[in-house]
């Protein structure tokens, strides 16, 4: 059936403007489950991007199998910590970064003695701490145990310029388990966090930079790292209040993108195959020469534990099984090589836009075929996520992706949801007026065939018929009212049982007559054709009900009831007319008063036609010679035929 255009009603695109607005508001004060969906899509993104680029100066140093077997299980005597500090050290290595807590006392106070003078004479580790986090409050830095610890720790953060309205995490806890001996502290080159800001989903996406520490901030390992590899003064390191930490050092500046918690998502590469890695037993091999040492010179050496049996195992987007060292090294090679992932905020303008689209396609749903909605619907979410890809793997952007289509989706369902049941309601409605016109094997057919039917008012030939009984305003003085009810009910069902049977449609019932046409709504191929077999119908159906009738024994029945039919083709306006009040499908011109007319002026039993109608059905007809008559409101005359027979019935 066509889809008129409908008046725009606000009650229209109120559900859908209503999930549009309540969408970004549950996205806003409880991001939770959208950031957990937003944090899926990151990874496949993540897994399809091309890796980026790779600073070769990072390597790492694995306390691997190979070296457990040898030196058995972690932790080691200090010793040998030492001995991995002095060969480093020796190589030439750029930097020593341990990713390893040297929070207890020792094993023996000499492996603790040559440790500490490894890290004073090398003057190139950055050593590990861990810390307890917050990101509310002013921070308690609760410490329970040696403060020298946290004294030291103190001296070494970073005073920073910070934006007054900072939301950086602050420091909660600190313990003799969590921060290194005082002396490695003041020994090492810098020391910085561990402190994993794992998403809620224990995936290491982003690392916090800087975390504050009463009034300095201590940072990330791999923060501390890539300012000491770049030569940078803290005092040249700036926090933004539009999310960026500058790093201000010989050779310019390095912007890194941070949320408001100062987190940098780490632009991630295989944790596996990356970096080039080495065993702790491959540099503590007493045989290796200056030669296999050449390996570690002017490097970043990362020392971490891989180890089977050991729990320093985490989750990145890329493995399942990533060790936590991994997580420094790509947030280190992140920063050297500035191929940092830029994070759009949700809010204004991504969630914004999803509401401003959400509504132009409920008023745009209301103009355009429901196959059209839907399509364009799944072609603008499939577009969005498209374009959301893209950015990530094109130019390093993230857009979340699951606030933005689902306020879109869900808007635009309850959109179609609401056209669907307004569109149901009228065709409803709809369905019930024609029944009025329409045989219900015609509207069955209809729907059955989904053919097409054009309700709109418009201008359009048709055939009229008109057929009343003769002289029945005096059958209905004498005849009691119970027997003129029950026969015009016969009458009436037996009239429109055959307008029915040949796919017309019945306009109105005219007190003792009908009023019925041809050719619309339904499209017939003949339809002055029709007209004249419904007409012929009606005088046989009318020999039927006579033939019961004239035995009541009632005289005015008795004598028969006679039938004229006036039949007219000609153009006429149909549609549906009438008040908001009551509307009428039905026609009007003069085509319809000429077919009146006749039927006044047509022999009882007989039906006359107009020359339109002859001429589109003269082919099957037999009728009289054409007659020229006058009739009422025409002032020329008008030629008619009087059908004798319709040839082959």
């Amino acid at each position: 059936m066509e889809e008129q255009r409908r008046r725009f009603r606000f009650s229209d695109i109120c559900p859908a403007l209503a999930v549009s607005l309540i969408v970004p508001a549950i996205y806003f004060f409880w991001p939770l489950h959208f950031e957990n969906l937003d944090a899926r899509i990151y990874d496949l993104k993540m897994a399809y991007k091309e890796p980026g680029p790779v600073n070769k100066a990072i390597i790492h140093l694995d306390v691997d199998d190979k070296a457990v077997r040898e030196f058995g299980l972690w932790p080691w005597d200090r010793e040998l910590s030492a001995r991995i500090v002095d060969r480093l050290t020796e190589a030439g290595a750029a930097l020593i970064v341990f990713d390893v807590l040297y929070a207890s006392k020792g094993n023996r106070p000499e492996g603790n003695e040559a440790f500490f003078k490894a890290l004073s004479s090398s003057r190139r580790v950055v050593s590990a701490t861990g810390m307890g986090i917050t990101s509310s409050g002013r921070g308690l830095a609760n410490f329970e145990g040696d403060t020298a610890r946290t004294d030291a720790l103190y001296d070494r953060a970073w005073i920073l310029q910070l934006p007054d309205n900072n939301k950086l995490f602050k420091v909660a806890k600190l313990s003799d388990s969590l921060v290194p001996l005082a002396q490695i502290i003041k020994n090492s080159k810098a020391v910085g966090h561990i402190k994993s800001t794992a998403d809620p989903d224990a995936v290491h996406r982003r690392v916090a930079l800087v975390i504050r520490y009463g009034d300095r901030c201590v940072p990330s390992l791999g923060l501390a790292a890539a300012t000491e590899s770049l030569n940078v003064n803290p005092k040249y390191i700036t926090v933004t209040d539009n999310g960026e930490i500058k790093l201000k050092h010989d050779g310019g500046i390095i912007n890194i993108p941070v949320d408001e918690r100062g987190r940098m998502l780490i632009s991630w590469h295989d944790p596996w195959e990356t970096f080039d890695k080495y065993s702790v037993s491959d540099l503590l091999d007493p045989d290796a020469d200056a030669s296999r040492l050449e390996k570690y010179k002017a490097k970043i050496v990362i020392v971490g534990v891989t180890a089977t049996a050991s729990t320093d195992l985490g989750i990145c987007p890329l493995s399942s099984e990533c060790p936590l060292s991994r997580v420094h090294s790509n947030a280190l090679n992140t920063i050297l090589t500035g191929s940092f992932i830029r994070s759009i905020p949700p809010f204004p303008f991504i969630m914004g836009t999803a509401v401003l689209l959400s509504i132009g396609f409920a008023l745009l749903a209301l103009r355009v075929r429901m196959l059209y909605a839907v399509l364009l619907l799944v072609g603008l979410s499939g577009a969005y996520g498209i374009f959301s890809f893209l950015c990530f793997i094109r130019a390093s952007c993230e857009i979340p992706t699951t606030g933005p289509v689902l306020a879109f989706v869900l808007s635009a369902a309850a959109a179609l949801i609401i056209r669907g049941i307004s569109t149901e309601t009228e065709a409803f409605r709809t369905s019930e007026a024609l029944q009025r016109y329409l045989s219900p094997q015609m509207l069955d057919s209809i729907i059955k065939d989904k053919r097409e039917i054009d309700l709109s008012t418009k201008r359009k030939e048709l055939t009229i018929l008109f057929v009343d009984i003769e002289g029945f305003s005096t059958i209905s003085e004498t005849v009691d009212v119970e027997y003129l009810e029950k026969f015009l009910n016969e009458f009436f069902e037996a009239m429109t049982r055959s307008v029915f049977d040949h796919h017309g449609t019945v306009n109105k019932f005219l007190g003792d007559g009908l009023l019925a046409f041809f050719g619309d709504p339904v499209e017939l191929e003949n339809h002055a054709l029709a007209a004249i077999k419904a007409g012929d119908q009606m005088q046989k159906e009318m020999l039927r009900l006579n033939s019961v009738w004239n035995t009541t024994g009632i005289p005015e029945f008795d004598k028969g009831i006679r039938v004229r039919i006036g039949i007219n083709t000609g153009l006429v306006v149909v549609g549906n007319i009438g008040s908001r009040q009551r509307m009428e499908y039905t026609v009007l011109g003069s085509a319809v008063n000429l077919a009146s007319r006749l039927q006044g002026l047509a022999t009882p039993d007989r039906i006359l036609i107009s020359a339109r109608t002859y001429a589109l059905a003269r082919d099957h007809l037999k009728c009289t010679a054409p007659n020229k008559v006058r009739v009422k409101g025409i002032d020329r005359e008008v030629t008619v035929h009087e059908v004798e027979s319709i040839l082959g019935s």
